[in-house]
């Protein structure tokens, strides 16, 4: 006989494990499956080097789970100003936190503190780790499921939450659009010459764009977009000429790089599900929807899905509805499936855009970055939408 949950969440890394709390904070039976229990957050050691650009909307579900206040209390970094630019151009975009009210644009956060802090928090969550999925069925009953440890699960839903490559999406039969960038993004922690005063800066270049990320104890979080060829070249230099290069392509503008700590890289795509929801079957996430990190939405968009698909299950429960009930994965769907692809088609065009080597498009470009720049309602709207204000999934 399997062991039977309202909701059964595969993947336990930030989207997945938040929305776990979520969903048992609302009083469902829940279980999660991950692969690899997530090693413990060390606030003596060096930044991570994946780390997250955590807006000021999605992270009312972090507040409201009682998550926030305790990450905040280990090491986040508050970013008070934006400034974009091409390196083509002369124009200059800044965005700043007073021109929404707002104490600040966002915070810096390491992903595994997120993802430490959200498994503390499980409390009454079955968790099911090391485990991995192995089959699904699904029928008007219940979904039902094989882990590798030989484990039978059955649930009224199963959320995919286990990233890009999610074995619960192609299990389900659901299809996805969306192709390669051929482009890497090279990581680490950086020292400038300068300070970064609280800002992310974020510079394009015709091979990708150069971004800064503020650390609290003054230096940066990189993210160095690259087409293959030079990300190759950059994984090979040694750091004494990493940093001669980082500095080159950012125009120096915190000054010169003085260091680099440990660097890593990873391959950028663009993905689509073509559905979020199959019967008794959800997606969050990556699994659903992968954008180019440019923009640094990835983790706002996942945990967006994290809040709607809670607050609608939730819902649906107070009216005496099932988990896996139809109407109400559909109604998820259409809270989130138009905004994130017009998160994708924006980072998508912004790509292409801004990689263009076109002496028109550059001047086009340049003209794009100072009108907006010099349009106060339009960049309002811009912060707004970056900051996810307005877009909590709270019920109202």
């Amino acid at each position: 006989m399997s062991d039977h949950f309202d909701v059964l969440v595969i993947g336990g890394g930030m989207v997945g494990a938040v929305l776990a709390v979520a969903l048992e904070r609302a009083g469902f039976r829940i279980g999660l499956v991950e692969a690899r229990r997530p090693p413990p957050f060390d606030a003596t050691g060096d930044y991570d080097l994946r780390v997250s650009a955590v807006a000021p909307g999605p992270r009312t579900l972090l507040d409201e789970l009682g998550l926030w206040e305790r990450i905040a209390a280990r090491r986040v970094s508050p970013y008070r100003g934006m400034r974009v630019w091409d390196a083509g151009g002369r124009s200059l975009l800044e965005f700043e936190h007073t021109a929404l009210g707002l104490p600040e644009l966002g915070h810096i956060v390491e992903n595994n503190l997120i993802v430490d802090e959200a498994w503390a928090a499980l409390g009454s969550v079955r968790v099911f780790c090391p485990a991995m999925l192995t089959s699904l069925d699904v029928d008007a009953e219940a979904a039902r499921v094989e882990l590798d440890d030989g484990r039978s699960l059955s649930a009224s839903l199963v959320i995919g939450a286990e990233g890009a490559n999610s074995p619960v999406r192609r299990m389900a039969g659901i299809r996805t659009v969306g192709w390669p960038y051929h482009q890497r993004c090279t990581v680490g922690t950086v020292t400038p010459e300068k300070p970064h005063q609280a800002v992310a800066w974020q510079r394009f270049t015709p091979t990708g764009p150069v971004a800064f990320l503020p650390l609290a104890d003054g230096r940066c979080s990189l993210a160095w977009h690259a087409d293959e060829p030079l990300a190759d070249t950059l994984a090979d230099l040694d750091d004494e000429t990493f940093c001669e290069r980082l500095t080159e392509a950012s125009g120096g503008v915190l000054g010169r790089i003085r260091a680099v700590g440990r660097r890593g890289a990873f391959p950028l795509r663009l993905l689509h599900a073509v559905d979020y929801v199959r019967e008794r079957v959800a997606l969050v996430g990556d699994a659903a929807h992968v954008v180019h990190p440019m923009a640094g939405q990835g983790v706002n968009l996942g945990l967006l899905d994290a809040a709607s698909l809670s607050r609608v299950l939730a819902e649906g429960r107070d009216a005496g509805r099932d988990p896996g009930d139809a109407a109400l994965l559909r109604r998820y769907q259409r809270s989130r499936k138009t905004e994130n692809l017009a998160m994708l088609a924006a980072t998508d065009t912004f790509k292409h855009v801004f990689g263009s080597r076109h002496p028109v498009l550059a001047r086009l470009r340049d003209r794009a970055i100072a009108a907006a720049d010099g349009i106060g309602p339009v960049k309002r709207l811009m912060i707004r939408h970056a900051t996810g204000v307005g877009k909590t999934g709270r019920r109202d």
